[in-house]
């Protein structure tokens, strides 16, 4: 406003420049389930509001902006492809996590609980008070409370980087699942893992407590023996539960010495009852040094080699062998070798002894043979008769063979089988070219998975 010459006020009135609005922010789930709710026109709602239940299916630490790609401040419009894209993603990632193994050499290593502790005592004890504390008392609980939180967290936070860095069994894939319930028992992993967090929680609480009574304390003698009894209490807390933590050591041990399996690499796996003749094949095909004893359940573990042929490497694996009887009354080893069978991509050689010299009868192999051929027959697959030179040389167990495939067996093996005999070096060389054939079709049975694999992950991926 101006004053005009006439003393009339003369009014510039300038034409109103429109609102802006801010800049829209990345919907959260609950702005956006908020926008679902309120934005939306009750005429047209029901076009634009999410299936119900929808929402709460999202995995913790998911965005709800992804699936509504085109929300705004005052419409969302959430399509339906968008929420089949984000399905299929949510599917294609839990492929991707199950499609590798080798989590067990990525855990943590664990300090044993005498370390862990011997280290925060000294750490805790060098923590000075606070510069500048002219008071006496003042800086003595300063001290105090100080050393009892550098304790606490000494003892605890190592504790927390073990429960956190160890892998959760739902993220592994099935066959190492399947090696921590065997090797440990069901629920065993977890209650380690529990008991070490257990811990962590108690020491929290205990430490808190006390640097907060230090903290209070009205004289330097009161600061110095709250110290004291806070640093006793800690320790006798930790001493307390310190067997979870020893537990947690052997049970890293254990599953870092489990063998690595390279799913891109083709693997032959050794099967066939107790004895028969596994680790002797697996030596002399492989670079695998596993025991071989003349009693059954020499293996008692999976155990690796590795073939190199016409600059190819391949695995091998022994695996422990299998008795005559249903799989709910196996033991844990014989299941290791089932874990194998149903979840690696491995090709089969499976050995019988049709001497007896294994101590398993020719119609005991003949139903285990069985049993697992219908079961797994779906695998490439080599039949080898092992101590073929001892054939003849042995009276046998039992001549009983009512079941005319038993004698049949008896006497030849399955159709097709190769006879070896690694003491007589008899058709090791024509065992080695076979399993090298074997192990070429594999790798080109791999490489056809993977190449539908990332032709379905394509498919997935185009908007």
């Amino acid at each position: 406003m101006r004053a005009a010459a006439g003393g009339r006020a003369v009014f510039h009135l300038r034409p109103r420049q429109p609102c802006r609005a801010p800049p829209p922010r990345p919907p959260t789930a609950t702005t956006t389930t908020a926008l679902l709710s309120h934005s939306v026109p009750a005429s047209r709602a029901h076009h634009r509001r999410l299936p119900k239940g929808f929402l709460p299916t999202l995995e913790p630490g998911v965005s709800a902006v992804y699936l509504c790609r085109r929300a705004n401040s005052t419409t969302c419009s959430v399509l339906m492809e968008d929420r089949l894209q984000g399905e299929l993603d949510g599917a294609k990632g839990e492929v991707r996590k199950h499609e590798t193994v080798g989590a067990f050499q990525k855990i943590p290593m664990v300090m044993p609980a005498t370390d862990i502790l011997m280290s925060a005592q000294r750490k805790s004890r060098n923590v000075p008070p606070t510069k500048g504390i002219a008071n006496i008392a003042k800086r003595e609980r300063n001290k105090g409370a100080k050393q009892l939180d550098a304790l606490m967290k000494e003892l605890s936070v190592p504790l927390r980087t073990y429960t956190e860095n160890f892998p959760k069994r739902r993220d592994l894939h099935p066959y190492e699942r399947s090696l921590i319930e065997l090797t440990f028992g069901e629920g065993y992993y977890e209650q380690v893992l529990g008991r070490v967090d257990a811990l962590r929680k108690r020491i929290t609480s205990v430490g808190k407590q006390h640097a907060s009574v230090c903290a209070k304390s009205t004289t330097k003698r009161e600061a110095e023996e709250r110290l004291t009894e806070g640093r006793k209490r800690l320790e006798e807390a930790f001493q307390h539960g310190k067997h979870a933590i020893d537990d947690l050591v052997n049970v890293a041990k254990a599953l870092r010495s489990m063998p690595v399996v390279d799913l891109h690499i083709p693997t032959l796996c050794l099967v066939g009852s107790p004895n028969v003749g596994k680790s002797s094949l697996v030596r002399i095909l492989s670079s695998g040094k596993p025991e071989v004893c003349s009693y059954p359940f020499t293996t008692r573990g999976i155990l690796m080699g590795h073939i190199v042929s016409n600059h190819e490497r391949f695995q091998v694996t022994d695996t422990p062998g299998l008795l005559t009887r249903h799989d709910d009354d196996r033991n844990n080893i014989e299941r290791l070798t089932l874990a194998v069978l149903s979840y690696l991509p491995i090709a089969v050689l499976y050995v019988h002894d049709l001497s007896e010299d294994c101590g398993t009868s020719v119609a005991d192999q003949y139903i285990t043979y069985k049993h697992i051929k219908e079961r797994f027959g779906g695998r490439l697959w080599i039949d080898v008769i092992s101590k073929c030179d001892l054939l003849g040389k042995k009276a046998p167990l039992s001549l009983d063979d009512a079941d005319e495939e038993v004698a049949q067996y008896r006497r030849f093996g399955p159709e097709g089988a190769l006879r070896v005999s690694v003491q007589s070096e008899i058709g090791v060389k024509e065992l080695k070219e076979r399993v090298h054939q074997l192990l070429t079709s594999q790798m080109a049975r791999i490489k056809a998975d993977k190449a539908e694999h990332e032709t379905q992950e394509a498919g997935i991926s185009v908007p």
